[in-house]
């Protein structure tokens, strides 16, 4: 009976609730968003973008009332500006939460090695943690914006990186490409520069990536197209719309299943890459007469399709190499995997390498769904 009587009563405490490290969510101040910049003075400034409970419970996006507050300080360290802001609050601060950080383009010019040997150190970092680097701008003015599609502007940054097809770059991948010796870092950009009033302090845009070389100093960036390409290569990019003009007008497809193969080969010292890139698509738009149903005609469009993006892919490898000059696609990664021995000779050199490799794209688009009408519908877009 007495064993009894004590299996009942640890049964009981197991079904007792409670918060087992005696800190009542009332008691925190959640973190949502980190802004990371340099002072005219060239002082390090963090910003923090707090959550305000009383403000965002049962608002919605947009509201007159904001539901954070934007703390901001200035110090010479990640771990004095943490405390400082937490001198400013009434609760403990939780980094759990927090979705994203902004680096001002200045600081991450500079070199940004120093903040993330803290990042690597402190365990209440998420390593899902979205990064960006602000285009010619300060994080902190990031944080301030006031978004009508979600109280957190950190988090429409988020949102906004993953709709806009630029690919989803973590801290974690981040840290991954620091810690490897044949890639280079890059991160997403995201803008603030609205073209008009109504935009003003209300739209954020992401299309632009930010290359850093092996100190963790941002070189430059490539924007649009050019970007969508490198992450392809890189691997990230899983789907994008293509528009390819035909002479007789133009034909616009949605790819999807985007793949990347990378081989490597040496003949002598001069380093050969090739680089297969493949992908299945839908006709989203043709105005032309081409009917894209019937084989003979399908493939040929196919073919011009494919030429020309090879073509565009290439072009962004040889800017990246010959303008920036820092392997942010990961070709001395396949080179490691697939020459073991001489990577061990010439993995501290291949910045100086990798300008000279000789880069061959082929790309293999399928195009599998036509759409309901293989021709152009009749009348609709005919010259006159």
């Amino acid at each position: 009976m007495r064993k009894i009587g004590l299996l009942s009563l640890l049964l009981a405490t197991i079904l007792i609730s409670g918060c087992w490290d005696r800190n009542e969510i009332n008691e925190y101040a959640f973190w949502i968003g980190t802004a990371l910049d340099l002072t005219e003075e060239g002082v390090l400034q963090k910003s923090a973008q707090i959550a305000v409970p009383a403000e965002f419970k049962g608002r919605g996006g947009g509201s007159q009332h904001r539901a954070n507050i934007v703390l901001t300080t200035t110090g010479s360290s990640i771990v004095d500006l943490e405390q400082q802001i937490q001198d400013k609050l009434p609760r403990k601060v939780f980094l759990g939460h927090r979705r994203s950080i902004f680096i001002g383009e200045k600081l991450a010019r500079k070199g940004i090695i120093d903040i993330m040997d803290q990042f690597t150190r402190n365990t209440d970092t998420r390593m899902r943690t979205d990064i960006f680097v602000v285009n010619h701008g300060k994080g902190s003015d990031v944080l301030k914006i006031n978004s009508p599609f979600n109280q957190f502007s950190a988090i429409v940054a988020v949102d906004q990186d993953r709709y806009c097809r630029l690919g989803d770059s973590a801290l974690r991948d981040v840290l991954l490409d620091v810690g490897r010796d044949g890639i280079r870092p890059a991160m997403p950009m995201v803008e603030t520069s609205p073209n008009n009033e109504l935009e003003k302090d209300k739209i954020i845009e992401v299309k632009s990536v930010a290359i850093f070389n092996r100190r963790l100093q941002m070189v430059g960036e490539v924007s649009g197209r050019e970007s969508l390409e490198l992450f392809w290569v890189k691997g990230v990019l899983k789907n994008q719309f293509i528009s390819l003009e035909t002479g007789e007008g133009s034909v616009s497809l949605f790819e999807t299943n985007l793949r990347k193969t990378v081989r490597t080969e040496f003949e002598g010292n001069k380093l050969k890459v090739y680089v297969k890139l493949e992908g299945t698509g839908r006709i989203l738009e043709n105005n032309t007469n081409i009917d894209i149903s019937v084989t003979s005609e399908r493939v040929p469009l196919e073919r011009k399709l494919n030429e020309m993006k090879a073509k565009q892919v290439e072009a962004t490898i040889k800017k990246v190499q010959q303008q920036f000059g820092q392997d942010v696609f990961g070709f001395g990664e396949e080179v490691h995997r697939e020459h073991p021995y001489r990577w061990k000779e010439i993995k501290n050199r291949w910045d100086q390498l990798f300008p000279a490799a000789e880069v061959s794209v082929t790309v293999k688009l399928k195009i599998q769904n036509t759409g309901a009408i293989g021709r152009r519908v009749p009348g609709i877009g005919d010259r006159k």
